[in-house]
């Protein structure tokens, strides 16, 4: 996965990074591999509002709602 445009935004100095959405759907299933679920199963712990981990927690923060799965 390559990045399409970086750049330094202002005040904060906060990295904005641009991704395609065939990026974007590899980095979340990326992700999803990483914690070992799918998004069936990170969808379903978000509905109970029991996530397994503060990254399952952050992770559906990041991309809840975004994925066609």
């Amino acid at each position: 996965m390559s990045v399409i445009q970086e750049r330094w935004t202002e005040p904060d100095d906060e990295v904005v990074i641009h991704l395609t959405e065939e990026q974007f759907q590899e980095a979340a299933q990326q992700a999803l591999d990483d914690l070992g679920k799918t998004y069936a199963e990170l969808a379903e712990e978000a509905e109970s509002r029991s996530f397994s981990s503060a990254r399952a927690h952050a992770l559906w923060v990041a991309i809840g709602g975004t994925l066609g799965f």
